[in-house]
């Protein structure tokens, strides 16, 4: 049977979770300042168990443990220096004391963030079309990976550009424009990726596992932490169950 209706379906799902983080800012701003932290470290929760339980085993028995791991590393590196250096990542941390969201970024806003946002949707999509390539068990959980940390990330992303001068009704279709990049991506991958190699595959999956873990542990955790840190603990430790609950519900043959 085919698997581009699970293909199409998904991609469709990971563009959607964007939009409704871009949604979800436009209309009921108050809503997710309040709720972003736990959004946030629900997501990374997510991220991380699904990193080190599925993907980098899953790339492990592809490519070879050590190239998995090495790729793995990779990744992580070099989201870290990117996003510190060159295309940094948009994020929002709430002030509650000033009923404020502070928007910030490592180079400010505009077309640096944009383009930024825009990386980073390409590379969700490859990820997406990498695993489905792999198995279906393996795409849907990095698209379940995708769509946690689109949701707050489609907020975070209209924070950063609307609070920090760009009018409403621009921001709503630069951060939309954004989204709808993982979809395309994902399509665009899977047709190239279909008749590839198990060594390549897997490869691509280590570093979509790398990826993954950085935006999780390191970049979305210590943000929800630093707004709310007793009720991002809970979204955190709830996030990791789910995943570890979806990992064992998994069809184990066809991973």
């Amino acid at each position: 049977m085919s698997a581009w209706p699970s293909v199409l379906v998904f991609a469709a799902i990971a563009g959607t979770a964007g939009l409704v983080g871009v949604w979800l800012m436009w209309r009921h701003e108050t809503w997710a300042r309040r709720h972003t932290s736990e959004l946030i470290t629900f997501a990374s929760g997510l991220l991380v168990a699904g990193s080190l339980l599925h993907l980098l085993t899953r790339a492990g028995e592809m490519a070879g443990e050590l190239p998995a791991m090495t790729w793995a590393l990779v990744a992580f590196v070099t989201l870290y220096v990117s996003e510190n250096h060159f295309l940094p990542h948009p994020h929002a941390r709430i002030e509650e004391e000033c009923g404020h969201l502070h928007a910030h970024s490592a180079a400010g806003f505009g077309w640096v963030s944009i383009l930024g946002l825009a990386l980073h949707s390409v590379l969700d999509g490859v990820a997406v079309g990498a695993g489905f390539s792999a198995s279906y068990v393996t795409g849907s959980v990095i698209v379940a990976l995708v769509v946690s940390h689109k949701l707050p990330v489609g907020i975070a992303s209209m924070g950063v550009l609307y609070h920090g001068g760009v009018p409403r009704g621009r921001a709503v279709r630069y951060s939309a424009a954004v989204a709808l990049v993982t979809p395309v991506a994902v399509l665009v991958s899977y047709v190239f990726l279909r008749g590839a190699g198990t060594q390549l595959i897997g490869v691509l999956v280590a570093a979509a596992g790398g990826s993954f873990l950085y935006v999780g542990a390191a970049d979305l955790l210590p943000e929800g932490q630093a707004s709310a840190p007793g009720r991002s603990t809970f979204a955190f430790l709830l996030g990791v169950a789910v995943m570890v609950v979806v990992l064992l519900l998994a069809p184990h043959d066809v991973v």
